[in-house]
């Protein structure tokens, strides 16, 4: 085992017997995140008010770290309670007009298809829900098929969160880009997994968040925003940090900040903040193909065993390989066989969808196919 891969697997707790296989839903936290909660929280305990400037000192460290993770800059990027929170300021921020349509997949996960569906229909825009092909496959050619003059957004997810169908997110950037199409990608179902770099892909806003494969705790999303469009989204709340600090005297012509910044109203929630930054911090340092290529591995490893036991797997071969979605056996009796072997998984979809990490170990997949058995 590498060095880099070492470093990753030891981040990790074995607590007895329990097998993680739902990452895809809610990975265990790093030790790095670990040490920072339990260190903030510490010094809040202790100290108060008088580590105020320190705090948020470490919010803008972890802030560099997402961007940094990213490939974009920390101006750029902004803090929410969730990936929701992120999308709905993408959506209700941007002003859809009456004669707008917003083109989405028709399975898209609801924390992306809700803010845009309720936005289109406050404004009068047209939502459109592309049909996803047999499968559950999402050719991303199809879905630039359907784009018309009157198209303002395609919302897509990277990963599609039943059977990890993969987007390809440059071309459908580069298509809208030449078109003045917005392009808001949901990238919680592969940010921290696989390698993803803002700048380079050229979409105009990404959202994610903590709790998947960032391993850090429920409770901070992210958005990252093109420079060019900070001031053509409106924040969807107000208060002191839209416009400064908290310590700033009130004024009847303040302006709202320049940078990303100015989507967040007030006090942050500092804990899952710097938590994300420190698991952010150690995947960089591991490298995300490092991480990729183990998960790959272990998905392979258990893919190939699910097969030989009778299984259909619905997830793609190329392009979702940490994502398996299974069926073929009574739900019930599958369901019931992970849970007394304390493995964790999801039902999404057509079936039972497991989701190795590189967090993993090849024992965990040869319990888990001793439990389908």
């Amino acid at each position: 085992m590498n060095s880099s891969l070492e470093l990753y697997k030891n981040s990790f707790t074995k607590y007895g017997d329990l097998i993680h296989l739902n990452n895809a839903g809610l990975a265990p936290s790093s030790k790095q995140a670990l040490e920072t909660v339990n260190y903030w929280m510490k010094r809040f305990h202790l100290e108060g008010v008088h580590c105020n400037d320190d705090y948020m000192a470490a919010a803008e460290v972890a802030r560099q770290q997402i961007a940094d993770l990213a490939g974009a800059h920390a101006d750029e990027t902004a803090f929410f309670q969730s990936t929701a929170g992120a999308i709905s300021q993408v959506a209700f921020g941007m002003e859809l007009k009456s004669d707008d349509e917003v083109l989405m997949w028709d399975q898209e996960y609801s924390s992306n298809l809700y803010p845009w569906r309720e936005a289109c229909k406050r404004s009068g825009a047209k939502l459109k829900l592309v049909e996803s092909d047999p499968g559950l496959s999402t050719p991303s050619e199809k879905l630039l098929q359907h784009v018309t003059a009157k198209t303002k957004v395609i919302a897509f997810s990277w990963v599609q969160f039943q059977t990890g169908s993969l987007s390809d997110i440059k071309m459908i950037a580069d298509f809208a880009q030449s078109r003045g199409i917005w392009t808001v990608v949901d990238i919680i179902q592969g940010f921290g997994l696989r390698p993803f770099n803002f700048q380079a892909l050229g979409v105009d806003a990404a959202c994610g968040g903590s709790h998947k494969w960032m391993v850090s705790p429920v409770g901070v999303g992210f958005l990252i925003l093109k420079k060019e469009l900070l001031g053509k989204l409106k924040p969807l709340t107000i208060g002191s940090s839209t416009y400064g600090t908290c310590d700033d005297p009130s004024t009847m012509t303040c302006i709202p900040k320049h940078s990303a910044l100015r989507f967040e109203s007030g006090s942050k929630q500092v804990l899952e903040i710097t938590a994300l930054g420190a698991s952010a911090k150690m995947i960089k340092d591991v490298g995300v193909e490092v991480i990729q290529k183990e998960s790959e591995r272990l998905a392979q490893m258990l893919r190939q065993g699910l097969l030989e036991r009778g299984y259909f797997v619905h997830s793609p071969q190329v392009g979702a390989i940490s994502f398996i979605n299974i069926s073929g056996r009574s739900l019930p009796e599958t369901t019931s066989k992970l849970k007394n072997a304390k493995i964790s998984f999801a039902l999404r979809g057509p079936g039972v969808r497991l989701s190795p990490h590189a967090l993993n170990s090849d024992e965990d997949i040869a319990r888990t196919l001793e439990a389908l058995s």
